[in-house]
């Protein structure tokens, strides 16, 4: 019974630490607040401050506290464990055991009003407030620790260039990077140090600068930090190494007060794509920071927060019943975070004891600058002088730590921050796919190149206006019969050629040819396909099937066959005649005739009239009967596989193989292809060969589809354009009558182009092998470009295609039946002639009896 009394007490006492609200409300008992002055700490400071905190809280309290009432304790030892009737505790002791107390006081749902030493990370913003008594001039590296603590910055390595302005606090600085919190709560910063000798003048400087730089110019990403009075030498030489790009991050603190023309002038010479950030000294001149102010203001907040609290419970409780207040009251840790909100507010608007020191953040906004849409591209503007914008993204104090308004790097987390860039095209099917409306202006547009653009908008976070022109509109009211299926990238429009050298236009999303790069006045991307050559030529024909019949067994083989029927008739006739007895002697193969028409009959399972009597004779024929059966049954076999699975002439499937095909008389390259090119810088000698003997086609005239349909002419494109081709055909005919190459040669790589020497290249490629790697682009080829069948898929299973017997398989069957009746009739006439001859002799002799 006492156990299961026990039970019950404890379920109930688990129920309620969980769910019910059994702290006290302001409007029936005294708040209580737990101030913690730890002695050790107040020591090293050489502060003795007690007395005048409990005269300044009791002073604040009088005056300030408007609602019900506020027990105050005082404790001169941090590792007191507050119980949980508190609401608030104001402590002043250093790092370590501030962050210890504050563990503590989460459990019990205390408020932390806490006031701590330099470099220590901050508290959660959500959860307390802290304060840093921090000497002016040394609130960088507790600068950096917030910073950090906050994930504002979110690197892993930095490069630390400082000179002796900031050298006495570099070791703190680096502990700031390095630090990896309570609970490794973030994570630590690498850094590379590097000092700027102040004692060099002008050139000298420069050269120490520019030697610390090199060691990372060539690499892809880095982050730098800069605290010198020489940041104008670090700029100017970080740009002529070209480090401002879209990969880098650079932030330099301007330690003494700097207005926003002076960080103009730093940027303004700078090239588009930077990643850069100030953080100016904004600490107001004449500011007194003490540690018994900063304790009255604490107070000050929290008795102005109690106060509204308890007056918003009084107003509730006054229009409630009581069951329905105790339902609906807040808990503690629901008052907590209010009182704490109130406290934030207050001491936003009265701070005036820890908020002395202050640097505002800012942030140069220079991506898409020059390329922003405009209505036109033809504009020429080639200068590198841009008036950048700067966002406000924040600022820190010793209070609040940082306060931010955006991120540190805008373009690093948001990469474009959705402006409107301007993007240049042109119809060029399957790549582009342009439909304009009556004005002129694209109204559709689709394609592989269009897939991939609207992919890199999503991903760079931009929106873009694409240009065409009405050239296009031409082009594709001139479309006609004669035009040819597929198309090229292997040549630019001048047009595009043009913004392109004007820089003024993001990029162009088109497919083009990659050629070489220094010989043209835009940068290739990545590619996102290769393309590959082959030839077409006429389908290869079935081969005659008159003959099919002695098809099963080659020459040599019919001739030993031939000399076994001849060899075995002979053999019958000799031991049939001469077997010593007479009575088995077989009158009917006494003659060498019946004995070839009995083995020949055997051959065709015919069987025989005579049959040998002496056992001799029987093993010849037993034998014999073996042969045919092995013969009959071979060839029956293979019969019914050349029946079955009909052989082919031999097609092209080689370029090389062209040259030794006698009926093709001409050869046809597509006019501007990349394989001209390639060809006439290639060493293999039947490209060259090719190239001289073949004609260049623009139309499907002089493409001469016919000539290569009847086998007298082989074309050499893109397999895909060629795909295309055959596919035109076979709607129009129902018929596959072309053939493609089983080789590719030539790969001729496609890429989109951004004007030369653009910041974007790099994260335009990233993106691309992304694509790549998650099958995007192969996705887009697959719905875009002409896929195979069975006309021009790869020839590689012609050979062994079904299909039914027809005539033409049949044709030799007839054609021994007619030379058989030919042969009967051609054996009887002559029976009829010899037969005359011997009457008319007997005649003459005098011999003829009727």
């Amino acid at each position: 019974m006492l156990k299961g009394f026990c039970l019950v007490l404890l379920l109930q006492t688990l129920y309620c630490s969980v769910s019910c609200n059994d702290f006290s409300s302001f409007l029936s008992a005294n708040a209580s607040l737990a101030v913690v002055l730890d002695e050790d700490y107040l020591r090293k400071r050489d502060e003795n401050i007690f007395d005048q905190v409990k005269k300044t809280i009791d002073d604040v309290i009088r005056e300030n506290l408007k609602n019900g009432g506020l027990a105050v304790r005082y404790f001169s030892w941090s590792s007191v464990r507050l119980k949980k009737d508190f609401v608030a505790a104001i402590t002043v002791a250093d790092c370590a055991r501030t962050w210890k107390f504050f563990e503590d006081a989460e459990e019990t749902a205390i408020l932390l009003l806490a006031i701590t030493e330099p470099d220590c990370p901050r508290l959660p913003l959500d959860q307390a407030v802290m304060i840093p008594i921090i000497d002016r001039g040394e609130e960088i590296p507790q600068l950096i620790l917030d910073i950090k603590v906050q994930k504002i910055l979110n690197w892993r390595t930095s490069v630390l260039l400082f000179d002796s302005s900031i050298e006495a606090k570099t070791t703190q600085i680096i502990a700031s990077l390095a630090h990896e919190g309570p609970k490794n709560m973030f994570n630590p910063i690498s850094v590379y140090l590097y000092k700027i000798d102040e004692s060099l003048r002008n050139q000298q400087k420069k050269t120490a600068i520019k030697k610390a730089l090199l060691q990372f110019a060539n690499r892809p990403h880095n982050q730098f930090i800069v605290f010198s009075s020489s940041i104008e030498d670090v700029v100017e030489l970080a740009a002529s190494l070209n480090m401002f790009h879209v990969f880098n991050q650079w932030l330099f603190f301007l330690p003494v007060t700097t207005d926003r023309v002076n960080t103009y002038s730093l940027t303004q010479n700078l090239n588009e794509g930077a990643n850069i950030a100030f953080a100016v000294n904004d600490t107001v001149v004449g500011c007194q920071e003490t540690l018994l102010c900063s304790i009255a203001e604490l107070v000050h907040g929290f008795v102005d927060g109690l106060s509204k609290v308890i007056e918003e419970e009084g107003s509730l409780y006054g229009q409630i019943s009581d069951e329905e207040w105790e339902a609906i009251r807040l808990t503690k840790k629901e008052r907590q975070n209010e009182i704490l909100e109130y406290v934030k507010e207050y001491l936003r608007k009265n701070n005036q004891c820890s908020g002395c020191s202050q640097w505002s953040f800012k942030s140069m906004e220079s991506w898409g600058r020059s390329r922003r849409y405009t209505k036109t591209v033809q504009r020429i503007d080639l200068s590198s002088s841009f008036d950048y914008d700067y966002v406000d993204v924040g600022y820190w104090s010793p209070l609040f730590g940082f306060v931010s308004k955006d991120v540190l790097f805008p373009h690093i987390s948001h990469k474009f921050r959705n402006i409107s860039l301007n993007v240049i095209t042109y119809h060029n099917p399957p790549w582009q796919i342009l439909s304009y409306n009556q004005r002129g202006e694209i109204e559709e547009s689709s394609g592989i190149v269009i897939e991939l653009l609207k992919e890199l908008s999503n991903k760079l976070n931009f929106t873009y206006k694409l240009q065409g022109s009405y050239e296009d509109i031409l082009k594709i009211e001139q479309e006609n019969t004669t035009a040819l299926s597929g198309s090229l990238t292997n040549t630019v429009p001048q047009r595009i050629v043009n913004a392109m050298m004007n820089r003024n236009v993001f990029m162009g999303a088109m497919g083009v040819t990659v050629h070489d790069p220094s010989k043209v006045p835009y940068n290739y991307t990545d590619p996102i396909s290769i393309q590959k050559y082959t030839l077409i030529s006429k389908r290869p024909d079935e081969v005659n099937r008159i003959y099919l019949f002695t098809a099963p067994f080659t020459i040599l083989t019919w001739a030993c066959l031939a000399a076994a029927v001849i060899l075995t008739a002979p053999a019958l006739y000799l031991i049939n005649k001469y077997s010593p007895l007479d009575i088995l002697r077989t009158e009917g193969l006494n003659k060498m005739k019946n004995c070839f028409w009995y083995v020949y009959g055997a051959l065709l399972q015919q069987g025989g009239m005579y049959l040998p009597k002496a056992d001799s004779g029987r093993v010849i024929i037993g034998i014999w009967w073996i042969v045919v059966i092995v013969l009959v049954t071979t060839y029956c076999g293979n019969l019914v596989a050349f029946l079955t699975f009909p052989k082919f002439q031999r097609g092209i499937d080689y370029l090389f193989e062209t040259f030794s095909h006698k009926e093709v008389t001409t050869y046809g390259l597509r006019n501007g292809t990349f394989f001209q090119i390639y060809a006439q810088q290639s060493t293999r000698k039947d490209f060259k060969k090719f190239l001289e003997h073949a004609v260049l086609y623009d139309d499907v005239i002089t493409e001469d589809i016919a000539s290569v349909q009847k086998g007298l002419r082989v074309n050499v494109d893109w397999r895909i354009n060629l795909q295309m081709s055959i596919q035109k055909h076979f709607e129009e005919s129902k018929v596959c009558e072309f053939l493609l190459g089983k080789e590719d040669f030539v790969d001729e790589q496609i890429a989109l182009v951004l004007p030369g020497g653009s910041p974007y290249l790099g994260i335009v490629n990233n993106e691309i092998k992304r694509l790549h790697q998650m099958g995007f682009i192969e996705r887009w080829h697959q719905l875009y470009l002409p896929g195979t069948n069975k006309c021009n898929a790869k020839s590689k299973s012609r050979q062994i295609t079904n299909h039914m017997v027809n005539l033409n398989d049949m044709q030799g069957c007839f054609l021994v039946l007619f030379f058989g009746f030919s042969l009967s009739a051609f054996l009887i006439i002559g029976e009829f002639i010899f037969h005359r001859f011997i009457l008319s002799r007997e005649k003459k002799l005098g011999t003829y009896t009727n």
